[in-house]
């Protein structure tokens, strides 16, 4: 697993490339329809979780983005299998600062 500093420094693309990694381990699944999510944006295989966007097979998390297979998670960014984290910021898995957080955030905002 990469250290904090190794993704804070990877760009959007790097960041979406290893979340597919070994490092990360991962079972796919076929695409189908969200259950009781609310605000929740291109989403698929999820359940109860709300604000979220682009996360495939979750369940009761909040304002993740890009993330898979996670479970009672709060503001994630392309994590995989990740549970449990209700306290605390987490890119790839790796817990971070709130400020190291919205930085990412902003830094993948302006790339696009």
């Amino acid at each position: 697993m990469k250290t904090k500093e190794e993704i804070l420094k990877m760009s959007e693309e790097e960041l979406q490339e290893y979340k597919w990694s070994d490092d990360l381990s991962f079972k796919k699944k076929d695409k189908e329809e969200n259950i009781d999510c609310s605000h929740c944006f291109d989403c698929s295989n999820c359940s109860y979780c709300s604000s979220c966007s682009h996360c495939f097979d979750c369940s009761y998390c909040s304002y993740c983005s890009t993330c898979s297979d996670c479970s009672d998670c709060f503001d994630c960014l392309y994590c995989r299998n990740l549970r449990d984290k209700r306290t605390g910021y987490y890119i790839c898995n790796v817990e971070v600062t709130k400020e190291e957080f919205e930085k990412k955030l902003k830094e993948i905002k302006n790339e696009n």
